[in-house]
């Protein structure tokens, strides 16, 4: 079977991800010394101004509070719709959405490992005491980051992947059945493999060999240092400038794809296409979120980022954590099926809990305790009955009466 575009594509990226590990975990062991790394002590200050200072620190709380409340609402939501209200949202059982899912974790665990300690920071001015806490939270942080930046790259992949299929057109709900990579369970395999591929990406830093993990006395706080001559580990900056060009070439077949149908009104199609729209805006804003910082480190290898001052790197970092909050108002804004479940999932919680307190109420304040109260209403529901077979019986012998009097009288 010939390959369409889009999957010679697929394959290229996955190749790229493949090359990019390969080269990457290979380098530090070829060919050169392993180059001496000095840290600096956690006591040294952040040399930041007072304005400047005030103004990231609000930045961080903001993208703290957006992104975990807007991630963590996205994360019960939708798996809570998409299982009660499966055959209204048929639209959230395409398999794009459990990567949209693994998104916000990526998204939400950032923000938690991250911005905790990026605030702490900026009040104490120093880093942590403990050098492996500092470790941990470098390692993790930057992790994760990697796990962000591969997730929106395959969601660009498998979005443009469905929107050109040959056998389906991306037009039905059947499409992850015979899709050879995100279709069934397998979606659950690129998640585990996009864990792996971040992991593999940073293991030089995580083994030491061209730089490590430790208080930078930067924005970034804990973070990676390098030898004074460079960071000389590949993997980082090939994989964002690697998922940008395929974010970039995936994004652009979307586009064509989506004014190509544009005179179709089903309304599978209509809200296809308005997932489709939400996830070329995710993808577009990942970019101009991405490019600032790859253009701040765009040096001849190895990269020095030592000319810049720590006022430029706390202003590109402010931007560049505004694509851990953004997300959620993508959703909320641009697809109307993501907003309903929003809508919904809100409205019944909001049942659920008014009406436990409710329950509670009456069980605080009443002033018959509950078992009484239902030995009450036992005892009048019996009365209840009794006086009806009483009626009963009386109507019974006033017929009865009747009818033997009218006899006497014939």
């Amino acid at each position: 079977m010939s390959f369409s575009v889009v999957d010679s594509f697929t394959v290229l990226y996955l190749l790229s991800l493949l090359l990019m590990v390969i080269i990457t975990n290979i380098k530090p062991h070829i060919g050169q010394e392993t180059a001496e790394i000095e840290t600096i002590h956690h006591t040294r200050e952040i040399d930041l101004q007072e304005e400047l200072m005030v103004g990231v620190v609000t930045n961080q709380f903001i993208v703290f509070i957006i992104g975990g409340l807007g991630n963590l609402l996205t994360l019960v939501a939708i798996p809570y719709v998409r299982k009660v209200y499966g055959a209204e949202f048929s639209l959230l059982k395409l398999n794009s959405v459990v990567l949209i899912l693994h998104l916000s974790f990526a998204d939400l665990l950032y923000c938690v490992l991250g911005f905790p300690h990026f605030i702490q920071i900026y009040f104490s001015r120093t880093g942590p005491e403990d050098d492996r806490l500092c470790y941990a939270l470098g390692m993790l942080r930057n992790l994760v980051a990697y796990v962000d930046f591969n997730t929106i790259a395959m969601i660009s992949c498998c979005v443009a992947r469905q929107n050109l299929c040959r056998q389906c057109a991306g037009a039905s709900l059947t499409h992850d059945d015979h899709d050879k990579i995100f279709g069934g369970k397998r979606v659950y395999l690129v998640c585990l493999a996009i864990w792996v591929v971040s992991f593999l990406t940073i293991l030089p830093e995580v083994m030491g060999y061209s730089g490590v993990f430790a208080w930078t006395g930067s924005p970034y706080g804990c973070d990676t240092v390098c030898p004074s001559e460079g960071c000389s580990n590949i993997g980082p900056f090939i994989s964002i400038i690697n998922n940008i060009i395929f974010m970039i070439l995936f994004y652009a077949v979307i586009v064509i794809k989506m004014c190509m149908k544009r005179h179709q009104s089903s309304e599978f199609t209509s809200m296809l296409k308005s997932i489709s729209l939400t996830l070329s805006i995710l993808i577009a804003a990942y970019l101009a979120f991405l490019i600032p910082v790859v253009s701040s480190s765009w040096r001849l290898w190895p990269v020095k980022t030592s000319f810049l001052s720590y006022k430029a790197k706390a202003i590109i970092a402010s931007i560049y954590w505004w694509m851990y909050g953004i997300n959620f108002f993508i959703y909320l804004f641009s697809s109307s099926r993501i907003r309903e479940t929003y809508r919904t999932f809100i409205k019944d919680m909001w049942k659920k809990i008014f009406k436990r307190s409710n329950v509670r109420f009456l069980l605080t304040f009443n002033p018959i305790p509950f078992g009484l109260l239902n030995l009450r209403n036992h005892k009048n529901h019996k009365s209840q009955i009794f006086k009806e077979r009483n009626c009963k019986a009386a109507k019974f012998k006033c017929n009865h009466y009747c009818k033997m009097k009218l006899l006497v009288l014939l």
